[in-house]
């Protein structure tokens, strides 16, 4: 008979908890949606209730190349579609930040900018067969910002956002941040917001300033499930009842730059440090379920992707109802 010191029943035991613990706080991918973080269903389609928003789908990413202090935070977006006046459709966009259970969204200091006008490239996704042409499935595509932005504006954005923090002596750096975005040029940026509209329209958030989101939702769209959510801020589009609307607006691009600065003795980082993140709601269908629910008729009519994202307007109608 084997006998097994009481030693090493501990250290396998701590072994196997630390291999869970690490594949639950692991993404698949640099960005996901709704499948990674089990969000209920109505139909085949995504659905996030968060608070009192409802959301077509959601899009998280870990936020890239953060002291260790900072490992494990989070961004994400989520997108509400709601009825309109005289043929508009608004397209309402809200931005998280996720921390993990041992952090303290009042500890951080610093500042997240939120671009609102998507950048003109478009990220590669997979390829959608339709009765007429194949199309890129816009809903699953996804990467991060060097597939969409070029690494020159990256790099002049996040270390322009750290000089300008490291200068400014007072409390009031977001504003200083937010002065520098608006008065100045930034080296192969001038597709950021959009073809020659350089950084486009922007929002600047202090972290002082986040909501705390209290986990009393039917989804909770961060991983692992233990993490913090708040909400950073809010942007409402407002588009029109196409598809090529639909298309544009719900599953645009977001780039958000993150600016983490000290906060005296108690400080989380040691000097400034700039990131760039790039969100997308990203929505996958599933075909053995659609076929399974051809019977009705509202959302199986087609192979075709323009009625496949009709089926998607009618999906996202029951949002506000």
């Amino acid at each position: 008979m084997v006998r097994i010191k009481p030693a090493n029943v501990v250290l396998l035991l701590s072994l196997l908890l630390t291999d869970g613990h690490a594949a639950d706080t692991k993404l698949s991918e640099s960005l996901v949606g709704c499948d990674e973080v089990s969000c209920p269903k109505e139909s085949y389609y995504d659905r996030c209730t968060v608070g009192d928003k409802t959301f077509l789908g959601i899009g998280l990413a870990r936020i890239p190349d953060v002291p260790s202090t900072l490992e494990g935070l989070s961004l994400i977006k989520g997108v509400n579609v709601s009825h309109g006046e005289e043929g508009k459709r608004p397209f309402n966009s809200a931005y998280y930040l996720g921390t993990p259970s041992e952090l303290d969204v009042k500890d951080l200091n610093g500042c997240v900018v939120t671009f609102n006008d998507p950048p003109e490239k478009q990220f590669d996704g997979p390829i959608k067969i339709g009765k007429d042409r194949n199309i890129t499935d816009v809903q699953a595509a996804r990467g991060t910002c060097p597939d969409i932005i070029e690494q020159r504006c990256i790099d002049t954005l996040t270390e322009r956002a750290r000089s300008v923090t490291n200068a400014t002596s007072t409390g009031n750096v977001c504003a200083a941040l937010e002065r520098e975005l608006k008065q100045n040029t930034f080296e192969g940026c001038g597709d950021l917001g959009g073809k020659g509209k350089g950084l486009g329209n922007f929002t600047v958030t202090s972290f002082g300033d986040l909501l705390t989101v209290k986990n009393s939702t039917d989804c909770w769209p961060i991983k692992p499930k233990s993490d913090g959510l708040a909400l950073i801020t809010e942007n409402t589009a407002v588009g029109n009842r196409t598809v090529e609307s639909m298309y544009q607006e719900a599953w645009k691009i977001t780039p958000v730059l993150t600016v983490f600065v000290g906060k005296g003795n108690s400080s989380l980082v040691d000097r400034a440090s700039s990131q760039m993140t790039c969100l997308k709601v990203v929505t996958e269908e599933n075909p053995e379920e659609e076929e399974n629910s051809s019977k009705n008729s509202a959302y199986m009519l087609s192979a075709s992707p323009h009625v496949s994202v009709m089926a998607m307007l009618i999906a996202a109608a029951w949002v506000v109802l």
